[in-house]
């Protein structure tokens, strides 16, 4: 008979999930973006330095609201720039910006945790109600960086090309993972070595295409409340990103570490 199954949390995998990160880059500190979404307001960016920015909306009425938050960027690729923080004003929050500087265009997404309450609803009873069965929320916007968005911005887009692939993922000399892309809106991961050896699930996920051979990967799981979030470079065979969920089980106490790993095509 084999072992039960144990629910690994999220913050267990921080360390081995950490260790073949990209390094930090401090190549936008100084810079000022101003980002024209699709929907919303136009929201101001500042890199101050290597570690912390501030960001600026200007509504069409009221004060402006700026709020300086401690960053992580990395590189994935050159003038495309992975951009990730928790966003202090908001309740289990974290944005998550990819940044193409050569198109000027920008790809944003906020997730938001569920309360505990929420995470611990009957999965049955929300998808009756007609909601994902994970509730964890993702939401999606589109920028122009420096100009207002129009029909012609080259914004990133919803792509197919990873589905059907079977990918391994190597994050350190103990852990290592296949993603299979089953369909438009999920994918199966499957543990082969670390903490979670053997375990499996199919959750839902979001992809997008930032340039050629380079996808924004995002997915949203549904036992314990998590988004992961990658930015995965086929021509390099490289990972960078990040996971955001509670610490330990604690619904007050956040978890919001890098990630990265080696990957390799499985036939």
């Amino acid at each position: 008979m084999s072992k039960k199954s144990e629910i690994i949390q999220v913050g267990e995998l921080a360390v081995g999930f950490s260790e073949n990160v990209l390094p930090d880059t401090d190549e936008l500190a100084g810079k000022t973006l101003k980002l024209y979404f699709n929907k919303g307001p136009m929201m101001t960016y500042t890199f101050l330095d290597g570690e912390y920015l501030t960001w600026e909306t200007k509504p069409k009425s009221g004060k402006p609201k700026v709020q300086r938050e401690k960053y992580r960027a990395t590189c994935p690729r050159p003038n495309i720039y992975f951009v990730d923080f928790i966003k202090k004003s908001s309740r289990a929050t974290s944005v998550s910006l990819v940044l193409d500087l050569k198109k000027k265009t920008a790809t944003s997404l906020t997730g938001t945790l569920p309360t505990e309450s929420q995470a611990r609803a009957d999965r049955l009873k929300r998808v009756d109600s007609g909601n994902y069965e994970t509730a964890v929320a993702a939401e999606f916007q589109f920028a122009s960086i420096g100009k207002t968005f129009s029909s012609k911005t080259q914004r990133h887009k919803i792509t197919k090309e990873l589905i059907g692939k079977r990918v391994e993922y190597v994050y350190s000399k103990k852990d290592t993972y296949e993603h299979i892309y089953l369909n438009e809106d999920r994918y199966t991961w499957h543990c082969l070595a670390g903490i979670e050896r053997g375990m499996a699930d199919t959750d839902l996920c979001h992809y997008y295409k930032i340039a050629k051979n380079l996808y924004l990967f995002v997915w949203r799981e549904k036992l314990v409340p998590t988004l992961g979030v990658v930015v995965i470079n086929l021509d390099e065979m490289k990972t960078t990103g990040k996971i955001f969920g509670y610490e330990s089980g604690d619904f007050k106490q956040l978890t919001n570490f890098p990630v990265g790993a080696f990957a390799r095509h499985r036939k």
